[in-house]
């Protein structure tokens, strides 16, 4: 049987054809769109990347927060161990200032008795807690010029800087007896050796 070939012919004019066109894209647009969805997939990357890595700081946190937890009571027990150890040494140190100032005091009451002249007694010795040290004195004396000698003899003291004379009055007529108070500012340098040494000479005379 013989095979017969079918062949159109379109017989429209040439301004009524429908002509097939291809589709196709310039490279002004292509390059572009490439480039647009190789920045978004970069970006979907990144930010994938950027919740993983958040993921895995986050779960170091959570460790780190356990491990504080834990720790927290030693942490807490070397705090208290610490605050201990400067109460322990503030107290060591307020004993040796105390133990210090005994001596100092002890020094100081016999350079301040030694030197009073006759008829003339303390009635009370305050120490300024100042840089130098003062001490204020109150006394009592039936001879106003015996005032101006206590302070005369307090100025010759190696434990003395300086003496100052802040109030005299006369409270009682009759026997003539005068109140007075003095601000001496204590020599801080002044050397305990020296006065212990000389202390030792004296006939009678010991060192505390």
């Amino acid at each position: 049987m013989m095979m017969v070939e079918r062949i159109e012919i379109n017989l429209l004019p040439a301004e009524y054809r429908v002509h097939r066109r291809n589709f196709h894209l310039e490279r002004e647009v292509v390059y572009p769109l490439i480039a647009l969805v190789l920045t978004c997939l970069g970006l979907m990357f990144w930010s994938v990347n950027i919740e993983n890595t958040k993921g895995i700081c986050e779960n170091e946190i959570k460790a780190l927060d356990q491990e504080i937890a834990i720790n927290r009571p030693i942490h807490e027990e070397i705090k208290k161990l610490r605050s201990d150890q400067i109460l322990i040494g503030e107290k060591i140190r307020a004993l040796e200032r105390i133990s210090v100032n005994r001596e100092k005091w002890v020094r100081l009451m016999e350079e301040l008795s030694s030197r009073l002249p006759e008829y003339t007694w303390l009635i009370s010795i305050k120490e300024e807690n100042s840089s130098p040290p003062v001490i204020h004195i109150e006394g009592r004396t039936y001879s106003f010029p015996e005032v101006a000698n206590y302070m005369s003899q307090l100025k010759e003291s190696e434990y003395v800087n300086s003496v100052d004379l802040s109030r005299i009055e006369q409270i009682d007529s009759q026997s003539r007896l005068f109140s007075f108070h003095i601000s001496c500012e204590v020599n801080p340098d002044a050397k305990l050796s020296v006065y212990s040494e000389v202390a030792s000479q004296i006939p009678g005379g010991n060192t505390p």
